[in-house]
């Protein structure tokens, strides 16, 4: 049978964390956390350009499939500053794509990402001239015969 003396040593260890070591353990934290923020706001940055880019390459082949569809001279992919139509070369607030006036498809916003380019339209028979339009670096190009993609 324990006696007094052992009850009161088992008691003394069954009650927690020292503050010693709990400040280790946030010392530790404190430094992983250091360490892996710096690359996670590298990785969403780029993650971002990407998604950018993206978004104009899709819409691009989306133009061009629908002026081909519609039979369509007037379908082209511009910046937009209110969502509805072509407002010239600031795709800070999107872009869309127009059949002439009636709208198509809207390009969201890519907040911290410069988007420049002139509007892009396709002929019924899917062709256009090339052009391009620069996402931050990367380059979504577009061929005379109408095929978009990001170099």
């Amino acid at each position: 049978m324990p006696n007094h003396r052992t009850r009161r040593l088992n008691l003394r260890r069954a009650q927690g964390f020292t503050l010693i070591e709990v400040m280790i353990v946030m010392a530790i934290i404190a430094i992983v956390a250091a360490i892996a923020v710096p690359s996670y706001q590298s990785s969403v940055a780029s993650s971002r350009k990407t998604s950018a880019a993206n978004n104009i390459l899709g819409a691009l082949q989306f133009a061009r499939s629908e002026a081909v569809i519609r039979r369509s001279d007037k379908v082209k992919v511009c910046a937009s500053a209110d969502g509805n139509t072509c407002s010239g070369t600031d795709w800070s607030a999107g872009g869309v794509v127009l059949d002439n006036t009636t709208l198509l498809r809207s390009i969201p916003p890519a907040p911290d990402v410069t988007i420049s380019g002139n509007a892009i339209a396709f002929k019924s028979d899917g062709t256009t001239t090339a052009s391009s339009i620069s996402v931050d670096g990367k380059i979504v190009s577009v061929n005379i015969v109408g095929v978009a993609k990001i170099n």
